[in-house]
């Protein structure tokens, strides 16, 4: 007897467990609303995320982090600033790519790298996902737009008005971007919650690495690591630094920081343009030279040679003293024949 209704109890259950899965078939959307509320009332309710009114408010938390200046001019002029920057960055690479001879897909790609390849660098180090440039488009388009309107109008330009890349104009302009990624890249050090000296770090990683990358591609001597040019790096570290300093020393706002970070970059950076002064560097007299040869041509030529000397037999007869090769001879000759190759 005890048998028979344990059985008839598990048919029972059995009976209403397949009605319940007709019904769910039946009609799935009243199953599922009926999830989401058994979820929300066992989950405690919670604000959700505010959603960025524009592209602008997106580019600037990817760019520079949650940290970014609650008051709305600050944040307006960081904005605006931010993708001014990125159009000047992406000028100089396109200028930079046309001069060594790239075409235009050359100068798209140089222009690119000039401009957003700080912010890279500083993603991938801080592993901070998908890099900011490829979830925010404009920054992309801005660099496409600005490597051909480089290529169509600045030969012109340089040709009947005499424009320099390296003129007064174009420096400010480029102390201008200079001093928004110095603050941008060092918000992000913040926000990840690295130690004070990591946020100068990625502060001037975002600044200048794009221009390291522009230097290396173009084979030419970057300049931030060279005493043969004005400082460039020095501007956005010292901003980086008191940026770091005031927050961290001073309890200092994010809007006044990141105001005297980037005024401090803005006019360094303007400063060192016309200045003479330069970082405490070794006195080699290559250095001073202008018209030598790049050194990185020397390296590929001792790279890809034989460090031997031309042996003259006893029997051949004696070249002239104007026609004798030696090995620093032979060593010019194969670095122009590796930059002709060039």
């Amino acid at each position: 007897m005890l048998i028979g209704s344990r059985r008839t109890l598990n048919f029972i259950l059995i009976a209403l467990s397949i009605s319940k899965l007709l019904n769910v078939t039946a009609n799935p959307g009243a199953a599922a609303a009926r999830f989401q509320n058994n979820i929300r009332q066992r989950t405690p309710r919670t604000r959700p995320a505010a959603i960025p009114s524009s592209s602008y408010d997106v580019a600037t938390r990817l760019r520079g982090g949650s940290v970014t200046p609650s008051v709305p001019e600050v944040k307006a002029f960081m904005d605006a600033v931010d993708l001014f920057g990125t159009a000047v960055f992406a000028f100089s690479g396109a200028v930079t790519a046309g001069q060594k001879g790239m075409d235009l897909l050359g100068m798209i790609v140089i222009a690119t790298i000039t401009a957003v390849g700080g912010g890279t660098m500083r993603d991938f180090l801080l592993d901070s996902g998908t890099v900011f440039w490829i979830r925010v488009p404009i920054y992309f388009k801005i660099c496409l737009v600005t490597a051909i309107t480089t290529y169509l109008i600045w030969p012109i330009l340089e040709r009947r008005m005499s424009w320099n890349a390296s003129s007064k104009l174009v420096c400010g302009a480029d102390a201008f971007g200079l001093g928004a990624f110095a603050v941008l890249g060092t918000q992000k050090g913040s926000e990840f919650g690295l130690a004070p000296l990591m946020w100068v770090v990625t502060g001037t990683v975002s600044s200048t690495f794009g221009g390291i990358t522009r230097d290396v591609l173009c084979l030419q001597a970057p300049r931030v690591m060279y005493p043969t040019k004005s400082m460039y790096a020095t501007a956005p570290m010292i901003g980086s630094i008191i940026y770091t300093t005031l927050i961290n020393k001073f309890d200092t706002s994010v809007e006044i920081a990141s105001w005297v970070c980037f005024t401090v970059t803005f006019l360094s950076r303007v400063y060192f343009f016309n200045s003479d002064v330069r970082l405490p560097h070794w006195d080699i007299p290559s250095w001073s030279q202008p018209q030598e040869k790049i050194h990185i041509l020397r390296f590929l030529s001792r790279l890809f040679s034989f460090n031997k000397k031309v042996a003259v037999s006893k029997n051949e007869p004696t070249k002239p003293p104007s026609e004798t090769i030696t090995y620093e001879n032979e060593e010019m000759v194969q670095a122009e024949g590796v930059a002709m190759n060039m």
